[in-house]
């Protein structure tokens, strides 16, 4: 099973490129990471939603959980040591089968088939995926055919746990204005996904808004 945690950036990058929408629904639950798509959803169905759900939220939750196997994919050589030793400081007793910090390159057949094998290898029972948007959910998509484990897109919430970028603060949690913390901490990296990229998924969620009404009207 995969699961998919989207946030506005996920929505904008789908709602121009159908084949990442294909990746998105292939075997998969989407939560929302984010006030934003929480609030989007709700003013779309009129239907309770179960979000939002964080990335290191869930993480710390799940590792807590007696009797799991985990598996780590992404990150680097600095950030796997690191988050395992977190994972262990947070539940001395985790069980950590495996870990893959896979080069900074494209994805292909052959990169990702190796993947497969080394996480069935493992036993893992949970996958946590931390390769970015979109390439984690390209990865998620392909791999979930291939291995008996549950794999979940996080992110950089392998940063976070392994405390080398700071989370939000708790007062900013919730608010729909945790990205200022993110902008602020990275703005070189993150401006154009946060001024720009925030601009078009508002204007997405407009447009889909709009002929959600016309239809119904």
């Amino acid at each position: 099973m995969a699961v998919h945690l989207c946030n506005a950036y996920t929505l904008t990058l789908a709602s121009k490129d159908t084949d990442y929408v294909a990746a998105l629904q292939h075997r998969a639950y989407n939560l929302p990471d984010g006030v934003p798509v929480g609030w989007f959803g709700y003013w779309q169905t009129k239907l309770p939603n179960p979000g939002p759900v964080r990335g290191p939220s869930l993480m710390r939750q799940m590792l807590l959980q007696p009797g799991l196997r985990h598996f780590f994919l992404g990150g680097d050589d600095v950030v796997l040591p690191r988050l395992e030793a977190a994972a262990r400081a947070l539940n001395p007793e985790v069980h950590i089968v495996g870990s893959l910090a896979p080069p900074f390159a494209a994805l292909d057949k052959d990169r990702l088939a190796a993947w497969g094998q080394q996480i069935r290898d493992s036993g893992a029972d949970v996958v946590w995926v931390g390769l970015g948007t979109p390439k984690q959910d390209y990865a998620i998509a392909h791999l979930v055919d291939h291995v008996d484990a549950v794999l979940i897109g996080v992110g950089a919430a392998f940063d976070f746990l392994a405390g080398l970028k700071r989370e939000a603060p708790e007062r900013l949690r919730g608010t729909g204005f945790e990205w200022v913390h993110r902008l602020a901490s990275e703005p070189r990296r993150l401006w154009r996904r946060y001024l720009i990229g925030n601009a078009q998924f508002l204007g997405f969620a407009v447009r889909e808004l709009r002929a959600g009404a016309d239809r119904g009207a």
